[in-house]
């Protein structure tokens, strides 16, 4: 896979944004393996950096749903959107915008969850390993 910076000013493209779409895609799948059992983990303080990683990655999500939620909005009332199937523009992107609330709450509660299970495990460490 092609290295790619991921500075955030920039340059941005559809293109480019897709791009850093999939490789989030990506990242998961290769923690999913690297998680299942094999050398990715040694000891409780690895799962702890891994929870905080990933809540701070969560708790970014909310403001990318609500961006995506201001884009529809502002196309559909921008008069330009059809739809290929015929239907309404209106509901196709009130039905998104509600959907993407609802994974913005979703995300909210993820967030909170990995916090509290990182919580739990701040102590933990493996006996006679220091």
């Amino acid at each position: 896979m092609p290295e790619i910076d991921l500075n955030p000013d920039g340059p941005h493209s559809p293109e480019r944004t897709k791009e850093v779409a999939d490789l989030l895609a990506e990242c998961v799948r290769f923690l999913n393996y690297s998680t299942n059992g094999g050398p990715g983990l040694e000891y409780p303080g690895d799962v702890y950096s891994l929870l905080g990683a990933l809540y701070t990655g969560t708790e970014r999500l909310p403001q990318l749903l609500m961006q995506l939620t201001s884009f529809l909005a502002a196309q559909a009332a921008s008069g330009t959107l059809a739809d290929d199937h015929g239907r309404d523009v209106a509901t196709l992107t009130a039905e998104a915008s509600y959907n993407l609330g609802t994974a913005h709450q979703l995300a909210a509660d993820l967030t909170k969850a990995l916090q509290n299970a990182q919580q739990a495990i701040t102590g933990l460490y493996v006996r006679g390993e220091s």
